[in-house]
């Protein structure tokens, strides 16, 4: 099964309950994807990787106001946004401009 065909699902995971989120083996295992599990999983290739094993990697959570719609981005090193604009990567700059939370912060996978 290719990734294009890995159904895409509304809700899958809880951003308030990060603990219950799956490890990188179980969210490819799953196959169901929302647009946090996207940005998880984004987070899970940059830090198994060992040049930024120690990279610091934040998921950021900002509500759309028009469609009350959740939007997640990724934060990586306070220098770069991945998710904020497809298949863009957008300087941390922008974060001045957007109401964020973040909702995960990690330096190196447990």
């Amino acid at each position: 099964m290719e990734t294009s065909d890995t159904p895409f699902v509304s809700p899958y995971l809880d951003p308030q309950l990060p603990t219950e989120w799956p490890d990188p083996w179980h969210l490819m295992l799953d196959l169901r994807l929302d647009d946090l599990a996207l940005v998880l999983g984004m987070l899970y290739t940059i830090k198994l990787t060992q040049r930024f094993i120690d990279t610091n990697c934040e998921i950021h959570m900002s509500m759309c106001s028009q469609n009350k719609h959740r939007q997640y981005m990724l934060v990586v090193e306070n220098k770069r946004i991945l998710n904020l604009e497809y298949g863009t990567v957008v300087s941390a700059d922008r974060l001045k401009t957007l109401d964020t939370k973040t909702i995960y912060a990690v330096s190196r996978l447990q």
